[in-house]
């Protein structure tokens, strides 16, 4: 075979040690920087976006932050939608610009929704680069995978430390069980209290290996499912390869995969952050 469809999976070199998915990495920042900096100018004056490609960025940011954020973040989640009629110009201006958002108007969680826009923003820009011919997902890459989830265990961690400061966050860790008489709670104290006090350490560095995990797979399986579809396309037939018959039929069922792959790209990025905001969520309101 002339190409292998797999290649577009692996990562190599492109510019002496610089690798494609470290290209591809750069790209997706500034992809994400870009549009959603100009975005903001624009509204920084309360004006609402207009024309199809703002609107579409805006519902975007919206969902993100009424959908996600709010409805898991944040002690008030009976206020979660109080204000969500309210436009995002004023956020979006003031995150871009240094500006606070009036306090009347900002929710528990918004505070980490900079934070969320950013993480989905870039992870649906990289799994959509995985639909680009010759290009890959770099999400398709562990160790890319492993760094976002980093990334999310320091904001969790250091987000409860700053709410309810350094005893807070032990604490949080530490079940308060209750006995009916000396020896149970003896033995609640000595042996199950610290027992549950391990698996809770152990399931916080869990849930980020779950969050890296379950990204790299979903993200690399597709595309090594597509690949070995297409292989049968470009298969020789002198070689026990396929038919042209089968060839069409190897195109067909790679299109209709391409076009899965494209709603697993949002899916993916969506998952991701709706699990970093449950894992917010629950580590700045233990109580809950």
């Amino acid at each position: 075979m002339a190409m292998d469809p797999l290649e577009h999976v692996l990562d190599h070199a492109w510019v002496g040690s610089v690798t494609k998915h470290q290209i591809l990495l750069v790209a997706a920042a500034v992809a994400v920087a870009v549009p959603f900096i100009l975005l903001a100018r624009r509204v920084k004056d309360g004006t609402p976006p207009r024309g199809a490609l703002w609107n579409f960025l805006e519902m975007l940011l919206l969902f993100i932050r009424d959908e996600v954020a709010r409805p898991n973040i944040g002690a008030g989640h009976d206020h979660a939608h109080d204000d969500a009629q309210h436009d995002i110009s004023d956020t979006l201006a003031a995150e871009v610009h240094g500006r606070a958002p009036h306090a009347a108007t900002r929710h528990p969680a918004d505070r980490y929704v900079p934070f969320l826009w950013t993480l989905f923003l870039f992870i649906l820009t990289c799994n959509l680069f995985g639909m680009v011919p010759f290009l890959g997902s770099p999400t398709a890459e562990l160790s890319v995978t492993l760094v976002l989830a980093a990334l999310v265990f320091l904001v969790i961690h250091f987000g409860s430390i700053a709410k309810n400061g350094f005893g807070g966050w032990v604490k949080s860790f530490i079940p308060h069980l209750e006995a009916d008489n000396l020896p149970m709670k003896i033995f609640l104290t000595v042996l199950i209290v610290p027992l549950i006090a391990l698996i809770e350490v152990l399931g916080a560095f869990i849930r980020a290996a779950v969050l890296a995990v379950r990204l790299f797979a979903n993200i690399f399986a597709g595309h090594v499912a597509l690949g070995v579809i297409l292989l049968f396309a470009v298969a020789d037939v002198h070689h026990g390869g396929f038919s042209p018959g089968g060839t069409v039929a190897a195109v067909l069922m790679g299109t209709a995969l391409s076009v899965l792959e494209l709603f697993v790209a949002f899916l993916q990025a969506f998952v991701f952050v709706l699990l970093s905001s449950i894992f917010i969520g629950l580590q700045l309101n233990p109580e809950h």
